[in-house]
């Protein structure tokens, strides 16, 4: 399984820069709020590095799903 760089994910929503007058007017009247989502999908990516962290840590060594862990924790560091 290729994994998305390590760091790309969560840098880049911290990177997140304000979003354009037409997109926040095109969301608004979707009913999206489009900072508070972003927002909210950093935290929710860094809650989900923080689980599978403690997950990783207990998984043994010869369980075939730890291959597949790594490679998504490695997407979210």
């Amino acid at each position: 399984m290729s994994t998305i760089p390590s760091t790309t994910i969560i840098t880049n929503l911290r990177n997140a820069t304000a979003s354009t007058a037409n997109t926040l007017k095109s969301a608004g009247a979707g009913g999206i709020d489009i900072t508070g989502m972003l927002a909210l999908a950093l935290g929710k990516a860094t809650e989900l590095k923080t689980c599978l962290t403690l997950i990783v840590r207990s998984t043994d060594g010869a369980d075939p799903n730890l291959a597949t862990l790594d490679d998504i924790l490695a997407s979210l560091t």
